[in-house]
């Protein structure tokens, strides 16, 4: 199983220069499942508002942004709940203080681990992270 996080995704429905690698990655494992969190369907609500808020893209865009993730996420991609024990496992994620995790990017990497999935994201600081607690990181092709 692979896991999503709101950076790779966000990247892939705003176009921006890193989604042309998501997607040759998506298609490279296309058999394996790939696994997204209600926790990131909030976040990308919260992305789309802010690019809206700070003028990049118009209430339009964001109303089509949302609408196409919401059918992406219906069609291709398995959508797992977030179990309370995901938010103590974060808790305990967020005690090394060299990693530097914000609350929101624990929560990704704890629902990760409990799915044992491989995890995808843009985030350099969660990828390091993830591989320090032993959490397969994708590669981006």
């Amino acid at each position: 199983m692979i896991y999503l996080d709101t950076s790779a995704l966000g990247a892939l429905f705003f176009r921006e220069t890193a989604a042309s690698a998501i997607l040759e990655t998506l298609e490279k494992h296309r058999t394996v499942e790939f696994s997204v969190s209600a926790w990131t369907l909030g976040e990308m609500a919260s992305v789309d508002a802010i690019k809206e808020r700070t003028g990049q893209i118009d209430a339009k865009e964001k109303a089509a942004g949302l609408a196409t993730f919401d059918h992406f996420v219906s069609d291709s991609l398995k959508r797992v709940e977030v179990d309370p024990g995901d938010f103590r496992a974060a808790a305990v994620l967020l005690d090394a203080p060299n990693l530097a995790l914000r609350a929101g990017d624990a929560l990704h990497l704890a629902i990760a681990r409990r799915l044992r999935a491989a995890l995808v994201t843009l985030d350099q600081r969660q990828a390091s992270a993830a591989q320090h607690y032993g959490i397969p990181v994708m590669p981006l092709v």
